[in-house]
């Protein structure tokens, strides 16, 4: 074997190794993870799922998104745990892409958009470390 060809084999596996171990590509997300610190890689998702009722005019949103860290993907979507019942809750779920390395927190609010200087029924944060 050549040393060229040494050197280019050892470079591809270190390269392989260096994008394995900077963290996941993804994070899923639910309530349990509310206050904690999650790790992903640049280019990857922070995939949130939390309970929600749309019917009640309630419904999860970015508060404050760090726009330079995190740029969010389409809309919220919202599955029925009881499809077969109008109005019945389920999950909403919000995918970000991260864009860059640093750490930046992400907070979600469950409120009614529409009303003006009124506290958010409930509140989600995560610290985001993008490698």
């Amino acid at each position: 074997m050549s040393k060229v060809h040494i050197f280019l084999t050892s470079f591809a596996i270190l390269l392989i190794m260096a994008t394995a171990c900077s963290g996941p590509q993804y994070a899923v997300l639910t309530s349990a993870e509310n206050g904690s610190k999650v790790n992903v890689r640049v280019g990857g998702q922070v995939i949130i799922r939390l309970d929600a009722n749309p019917s009640t005019g309630y419904t999860w949103e970015a508060k404050d998104l760090d726009t330079t860290m995190f740029q969010q993907v389409g809309d919220a979507v919202f599955t029925s745990s009881n499809p077969g019942l109008v109005g019945s809750g389920g999950n909403l779920v919000l995918s970000f892409n991260a864009l860059k390395p640093g750490s930046s927190t992400l907070t979600l609010i469950y409120h009614r958009p529409w009303e003006i200087g009124v506290n958010p029924v409930n509140t989600f944060s995560v610290t985001v470390m993008i490698k």
